[in-house]
């Protein structure tokens, strides 16, 4: 008895010393790793990630957002915390320890420094050539119309604004977290990822040019977003007030489900290095770059870019393109030891088998060198006509970088809203391109009551792609007789006696509106250029153009497909026409 009872003893002796050992040990392991990290996974026990690129077993939290490590009461771990590092003003200092190179091509981008839209702004409204940053006009009176406009009716939409201003929706701005930022279910911290989705981009990119929306087969309408579905319309913008008709989406959409990164380089959306005025300085992707591509071998960026993304594999033996403008690699669209190209997807890696640029007659012809492949492909385009603003000096309105209301308060009114087959000009590269209307302005400022103060006008057409591309191309008679191509605006355009004529749809006059041609016209029959443009280099057609191009739609009634055998040597086929052998010229 005596015997059982001390065998007991030591079995609950015994068992309590492996409590207490598996105790400490555990103690000791919980210490170490808080000590490894930092004390703040003490309290923030509930974030459990931010990313496969930053995991918090390495870089813990005060890495990046500073305040003391080692601290387990609040006030004294949060002392000197930011709680959102990514901010332009903080990034240089905790984005910096490992992205300095990046850190400061941000800081000088485009989509940082808005120097092309306050440029833009003050070529329209003050007719120089200025193009300050954000940075330059912060401290400028309000009484100046562009510094005003600008921070009424533009600035929420720079890269570095607080989210803290919209809300709980924070729906834009946060430095690095505006593209890198994502939601993750249950959560509490924003997921940092470089696989951007294209809902990122189209916070920002679903107004001016709308090239976000037209990718996807939004058209910005006046309409009242009908259908009326499930109790409530079903074609509306994110952010709500506005509506949309349904498209074609861009086939690179359509056919591939292409986001916005698959397309755009790093370089390309965050900067060079450079201030570039504009952003199509800045832009380096073009369309050669991945139908007429030209590869090399993966330097030590695109290795980067593919480690990082971790969807993309970069094996041994394989070429790399790289783009046409700066040799930037383009590490998603591959060249095996066969010869395949195929191109992966960013967001899931998923290969496509790359279909190269044809030789056929239409992208060879000499006639065709000056076309941009936007002219033939993009299919429709938006466009904004007649945008009326009033200006009330008395009246505030919340200034995008003082973050308070301000004296200097605007409204925008649309004359119409119209999508059809882009009108063409002259780019800025000498190339001919899509043109629409950027913007047209008709102002009038009030001081006091309902008399206006001034009133004036400001019509300006700009290139762009209008991301709306298709795999069929233009009809030739769409661009040889529509006259909403030529740039003549909608009409009637016929030959009689060998002289063009047109008959617009739309009368400025009759509309109420200070001008004496349509506001769609870019040109009249002329060549006289009618509304201005932001670059110097860019045009409307001029009369010799207009009336070469009009003069080959007798050709094309009879020649209008490019299976036609005059193509197969075009050179030769216009040697005998003109030689008067061909039957048409006799």
């Amino acid at each position: 008895m005596l015997r059982s009872a001390w065998f007991r003893w030591i079995a609950v002796i015994s068992a309590l010393f492996v409590v207490v050992v598996v105790a400490f040990k555990f103690s000791l392991e919980k210490k170490t790793t808080i000590k490894a990290v930092d004390s703040c996974v003490v309290c923030h026990s509930n974030i459990k990630t931010i990313g496969k690129s930053h995991p918090i077993s390495v870089f813990g939290c005060a890495t990046c957002h500073g305040g003391n490590r080692y601290a387990t009461d609040k006030n004294v771990a949060h002392k000197g915390m930011v709680k959102n590092p990514a901010r332009l003003e903080y990034a240089s200092k905790y984005c910096a320890k490992c992205h300095s190179d990046v850190i400061d091509r941000v800081e000088k981008s485009i989509m940082a420094t808005n120097k092309g839209i306050i440029g833009v702004l003050n070529k329209k409204y003050l007719g120089i050539d200025s193009y300050p940053s954000i940075e330059e006009i912060k401290e400028l009176k309000t009484d100046n119309l562009t510094v005003n406009y600008f921070r009424k009716m533009c600035a929420a939409c720079h890269i570095n604004q607080l989210q803290s201003i919209f809300s709980k929706q924070k729906v834009r701005g946060g430095g690095c977290v505006d593209c890198h930022g994502a939601k993750e279910k249950n959560n509490p911290h924003t997921i940092l990822t470089t696989r951007i989705p294209s809902s990122n981009c189209l916070k920002c990119h679903n107004r001016s040019n709308r090239i976000g929306l037209a990718y996807f087969g939004q058209f910005q309408s006046a309409g009242y977003g009908t259908p009326y579905k499930h109790g409530e319309f079903s074609h509306v913008i994110k952010g709500g007030g506005r509506y949309y008709l349904k498209l074609h989406a861009d086939i690179h959409w359509q056919k591939a489900h292409l986001e916005c990164i698959d397309c755009h380089t790093e370089h390309g959306i965050m900067g060079d290095g450079y201030e570039h005025k504009r952003f199509e300085d800045q832009v380096v992707i073009q369309c050669e770059d991945c139908h007429s591509p030209q590869f090399g071998k993966p330097n030590e960026l695109a290795k980067l870019l593919a480690q990082t993304n971790a969807k993309i594999p970069l094996r041994d033996g394989l070429e790399i393109a790289y783009t046409h403008k700066d040799f930037r690699p383009i590490y998603n669209l591959q060249k095996d030891k066969n010869g395949k190209i195929l191109f992966y997807r960013k967001l899931d890696g998923k290969p496509m088998e790359m279909k190269l640029m044809s030789n056929k007659p239409y992208h060879t012809l000499d006639i065709h060198k000056k076309l941009s492949c936007q002219a033939c492909h993009s299919e429709w385009m938006p466009s904004c006509y007649g945008c009326h603003v009033a200006n009330f000096k008395n009246k505030k309105q919340f200034d995008w970088l003082l973050h308070k209301p301000t004296k200097g308060a605007f409204r925008e009114f649309s004359s119409f809203n119209r999508f059809s087959h882009p009108t063409l000009g002259v780019g800025w590269k000498g190339k001919i391109m899509p043109f629409a209307p950027g913007c047209q302005s008709f102002v009038t400022v009030y001081s006091n009551g309902i008399k206006p103060e001034k009133q004036f006008y400001r019509l300006f057409f700009a290139s762009w792609d209008p991301h709306t591309t298709q795999l069929k191309s233009r009809s030739c008679t769409d661009c040889h007789f529509n006259p909403t191509t030529l740039g003549l605006g909608r009409g009637s355009l016929h030959i009689k006696d060998n002289k063009i004529i047109f008959s617009p749809v739309y009368n400025s006059r009759l509309s109420g509106l200070p001008i004496d041609f349509p506001l769609d016209a870019f040109v009249n029959i002329e060549g006289k250029q009618l509304q201005g443009v932001s670059i110097k280099t860019e045009r409307a057609f001029n009369k010799k153009e207009i009336n070469s191009i009009v003069s080959a739609y007798s050709c094309i009634l009879c020649h209008g497909s490019y299976s036609d055998k005059v193509y197969k040597d075009f050179k030769k086929s216009k040697r005998l026409f003109l030689e008067g052998k061909t039957p048409c010229s006799k």
